[in-house]
């Protein structure tokens, strides 16, 4: 997503907002990204056909509807971004995540945040991450219990722990959030209106994740959202019924409940890394519904797992709801006390 940082740190030099822009504004602001990164893609290749011509046109449409979407939800928003591709770790602008293992051994994780997003009102300071993703994806609890995605609770740990430093505050977490970069066909059984269109375009950019249970936070994320009159978020997952409550399909978590998660995922980290210095290699793949690793992996070859081995059995995992997830996670609390 380096065409959309270019474009946020051109906003942040220039002291712009993503609020102000114009449509025509973030098309042409695209255009220049893609232009200028297009000669060091693939060593110049898209510079070379008339096919990768076109693929550099397509490239410039993407980028740009994402950031007009971008700009639309600005103007939507309380929180505005204050970090982009965030380092921490090794020459980050924040410490890493530091675990010292059962033999001693100090592991440290490093990596780069895509967005940190901030907001303030009268009960105190929100951070919330945002990640860039070029195909649609959500949190999925099971996962995350598993610790087959810890990247995005991760980050927000990162930025609410190292709050003070970043912002100067002390900081509570307002969520996780993915946003699609894509650009959205839309399907219809009849003729739309170009305002029609352009409304459901703006509905297949709606960012999945998790955000906190509070009113007044997801109204900061989304300030169309009204408590007195029930509608779900065309930005966030989240919405309110007639009576200010909200919406059985809010995907929300409360602090208390980010703190489970928090521990969760440290944990997760700290048995791996001690499984690590007690050289365990064994060749365990997992089984989510039908999900597995195996599909996408580099070192199969290395690996040879092969299901007709009867030692080569894949971890059948069973899929969990979020309820479940954090009452598990209350019990592994209370057995740590």
């Amino acid at each position: 997503m380096e065409r959309l940082k270019m474009i946020s740190d051109y906003l942040k030099e220039h002291d712009i907002p993503w609020s102000t822009l114009t449509p025509e504004q973030c098309l042409e602001l695209a255009r220049i990204a893609v232009e200028r990164l297009a000669p060091k893609l693939q060593n110049q290749i898209l510079l070379s056909t008339n096919r990768h011509h076109y693929l550099r046109r397509k490239l410039e449409h993407v980028i740009g509807r994402a950031s007009i979407v971008l700009s639309e939800h600005a103007k939507a928003s309380g929180f505005a971004p204050i970090g982009l591709e965030l380092g921490f770790g090794k020459n980050g602008e924040l410490p890493p995540l530091s675990f010292t293992l059962k033999n001693g051994t100090k592991m440290e994780l490093i990596g780069r945040i895509d967005r940190v997003d901030k907001a303030e009102e009268d009960e105190g300071v929100y951070l919330r991450v945002l990640d860039y993703k070029s195909s649609e994806k959500e949190l999925n609890m099971s996962e995350v219990y598993y610790g087959l995605a810890l990247q995005m609770l991760t980050y927000l740990d990162i930025v609410v722990t190292h709050s003070k430093s970043l912002i100067g505050k002390e900081a509570i977490p307002a969520g996780v959030l993915y946003f699609h970069v894509h650009n959205p066909v839309v399907k219809s059984k009849g003729m739309l209106s170009l305002d029609k269109i352009e409304e459901e375009i703006y509905k297949s950019f709606k960012m999945n994740g998790l955000v906190l249970d509070h009113s007044n936070v997801i109204q900061l994320m989304d300030t169309s959202l009204d408590i007195e009159n029930s509608g779900k978020s065309d930005i966030i997952p989240a919405g309110f019924k007639k009576d200010g409550s909200l919406l059985a399909a809010s995907k929300v978590a409360s602090r208390e409940e980010f703190s489970l998660l928090n521990h969760h995922v440290r944990r997760i980290y700290q048995e791996a890394g001690d499984r690590m210095v007690d050289g365990d290699v064994d060749i365990t793949p997992y089984k989510l519904k039908e999900k597995t690793p195996c599909t996408f992996c580099s070192f199969k070859s290395v690996c040879q797992f092969d299901q007709s081995l009867e030692e080569n059995q894949f971890r059948n995992l069973a899929q969990k709801k979020q309820n479940d997830v954090l009452e598990l996670l209350r019990g592994e609390g209370e057995s740590d006390e």
